[in-house]
């Protein structure tokens, strides 16, 4: 049985110090600001998030369906035993091409095009074309010379940079150690078992999701949660500092809907995002994080949920997991400044923009004009720039060809390695060395039983947090496995609606090929939604999986590998929170657990149940805030035959 820990009094043990009410008083969203307060459209450098679609700079390049289905083989390789070797090796490098050439093109489409071709009821649920074959030699060949790059990078980061285009995802199967691997399974066993008794299962899982850490739980509940104005509250001392601050004011001042209707700011290309996208009750708490002159990291505030004294070995532990995960973050997370991202890893698309993509084109099409049509079309009409107008659509010969022509993909450019991690940009320890990091933790294990819960759904399309928390990035560790079948994280981005260089380069209604390949319906109402399929990355056991919000994220199914028996996964997620943007946190919040004090009679603390009551309400508002966070997204489409 494990050793019970003492409850500390607060009584017993006064803070080491206390406020200084001379000290000049912080300001926060929520506490001497605004809730909304968003100060990054008058900054010069941010780093976007994707919640809203007028979340500056967090839109992708529309990508060629040839680029995406590219990204998607460089991924599948990489997750090849010692890949980053035998890419050099010109056998397998052609025996890799092989098989990527031979892969099934509609499933590959599939995945591509998904949630793009039709509205998510069913309405207008017709499929652009679908291309006979995406790849050819030249894809396959840019693929492996881009991954022979990518490989010397590896080799000196333990960093594999994929699905990037104007965005990047990265990835590390040897960035956490065994020694820290063992580390981790110990504080998760031991957390588990703290639950043997009583499991916490996250609300809405059925019992599949438990919940070990988890910033759900006692949150920042406005107009319930005493707050210190300034950052007072440590680890060590943290419940010390329990009941005391002020009860945080609980704003309910929100635009009327008739105003934001009526407002061109919050339009789609506005210059702001719907006040619904900001909660007036809740917020998640993270931590402080300092960097150390040894080159370590360390929390300077209380991990909410996680006992500052009885699991001092766990902080220790969680410590060395951030340390890791700042070398992932440094390369995945771009800034962008006047119109521009510039990072560490890519933020451009591989393939140029088509200079005509005009169905007029004919150079576009395969075959270029109907069969025995030479002498039909006039070498005068020909010579047109417009020689289009002048073809015969009346003509059954024409008709033919334009119902079964195939789009001709553009051919991949010549290749040119990207500088990864050549851009001078500072890395977060060295620009932030004096404020420090703002982290949010949460642990969990997926369970699995072959009579109740055989197997894990389709999860939903999100970024973390809404705005109130300020995500800008997240690292995920995937530390257990065991008797489930492979799941993956798919990803996607926002494009913009406002394609003004495709739209004035074609011509009313002439935007098939364009549909075809891009994968998506681009007239108005027509069901093609301004987002970005990048692809999917596998979140096999030892996994450091990191990248900015502004990918729309969620988990593919998986089950029981072994259906009489039961199986888990088992994972840490540490969300980073705008360094130039400091929120409320726990050195503000001191800790509400009832259970952590023996005195219960201390105001601005919670029992359990009151903590898991908010926890509902606070799980039902965001649940509402996803639905109407994707309805925003898949109900802006592109609208191109507008001229």
């Amino acid at each position: 049985m494990a050793r019970a820990f003492p409850r500390l009094s607060a009584s017993l043990r006064l803070p080491d110090h206390t406020q200084d009410a001379s000290a000049a008083k912080k300001e926060y969203p929520g506490l001497g600001l605004d809730i909304r307060h968003d100060d990054s459209i008058d900054r010069d450098v941010i780093y976007p998030v994707g919640i809203h679609f007028n979340c500056y700079g967090s839109e992708s390049e529309m990508l060629l369906v040839r680029e995406v289905a590219m990204m998607m083989i460089m991924e599948s390789i990489t997750d090849k035993p010692d890949w980053h070797i035998k890419v050099f090796d010109a056998e397998i490098a052609n025996r890799w091409k092989a098989e990527a050439l031979a892969l099934p093109v509609d499933a590959m489409y599939k995945e591509i095009a998904e949630d793009r071709i039709a509205w998510p009821d069913g309405a207008f649920a017709g499929q652009a074309p679908k291309p006979k074959t995406i790849l050819d030699e030249a894809c396959v060949d840019y693929c492996i010379k881009e991954l022979r790059a990518k490989a010397e990078y590896f080799k000196k980061s333990g960093l594999v940079p994929t699905l990037d285009a104007s965005a990047t995802v990265v990835k590390s199967d040897i960035l956490i150690d065994e020694e820290l691997k063992r580390e981790l399974r110990v504080a998760f066993e031991k957390l588990k078992e703290e639950q043997m008794a009583n499991p916490d299962w996250h609300p809405g899982t059925e019992s599949r999701v438990q919940d070990l850490v988890h910033p759900s739980l006692y949150p920042l509940v406005y107009g319930r949660t005493p707050v210190m104005q300034n950052e007072v509250v440590g680890v060590e001392d943290a419940i010390s500092w329990t009941g005391k601050g002020d009860v945080i004011l609980q704003t309910t001042e929100t635009p009327s809907t008739v105003d934001i209707r009526r407002s061109i700011d919050y339009s789609v290309g506005g210059s702001k995002v719907e006040p619904t996208f900001w909660s007036l009750d809740y917020q998640w708490l993270p931590s402080n994080v300092a960097f150390q002159s040894d080159g370590s990291v360390k929390f300077t505030s209380y991990i909410n949920n996680l006992h500052p004294l009885k699991h001092r070995g766990i902080y220790k532990t969680i410590e060395k997991l951030v340390g890791r995960a700042l070398c992932a973050w440094d390369f995945c997370l771009a800034q962008h400044s006047s119109g521009m991202s510039s990072g560490l890893g890519r933020t451009k698309p591989r393939f140029p923009r088509p200079a005509n993509p005009c169905d007029s084109n004919l150079r576009n099409w395969n075959p270029s004009m109907p069969d025995g049509m030479v002498n039909v079309i006039s070498k005068e009409t020909l010579s047109h720039d417009n020689y289009f107008d002048y073809i015969d659509y009346s003509d059954p010969r024409i008709i033919k060809w334009a119902e079964t022509r195939e789009a001709v993909q553009p051919s991949p450019p010549d290749f040119s390695a990207w500088p990864y991690g050549a851009a001078r940009i500072p890395p977060l320890r060295e620009r932030f060395q004096d404020s420090g990091l703002q982290i949010i933790v949460k642990m969990a294990s997926i369970e699995l039983t072959p009579d109740k819960n055989p197997s894990f759904p389709l999860g939903g399309w999100h970024v973390e947090g809404q705005m109130n928390e300020h995500i800008i990035g997240t690292a995920l560790y995937y530390l257990d496995s065991e008797n489930i079948t492979p799941s993956s994280l798919q990803f996607r981005m926002q494009t913009s609606p406002y394609q003004d260089e495709y739209q004035t380069a074609v011509d009313q209604n002439s935007f098939s090929w364009m549909e075809q390949v891009f994968g998506v319906f681009l007239g108005p109402m027509s069901g093609g939604a301004c987002l970005q399929n990048y692809g999917r990355v596998e979140t096999r056991e030892g996994r450091l999986l990191a990248f900015p919000n502004v990918f729309h994220h969620r988990v593919t199914p998986f089950e029981l590998a072994d259906k009489t028996k039961p199986g888990h996964r088992r994972f840490i997620a540490l969300w980073l929170v705008d360094p130039f943007t400091r929120v409320i946190n726990t050195a503000n919040v001191p800790p509400q657990q009832e259970e952590w004090v023996e005195n219960k009679g201390i105001d601005g603390i919670m029992s359990v149940d009151e903590a898991k009551g908010h926890r509902e309400k606070l799980m039902k508002e965001r649940a509402a805030f996803r639905n109407g966070a994707e309805g925003s997204w898949e109900g802006v489409d592109y609208g191109f035959c507008e001229h």
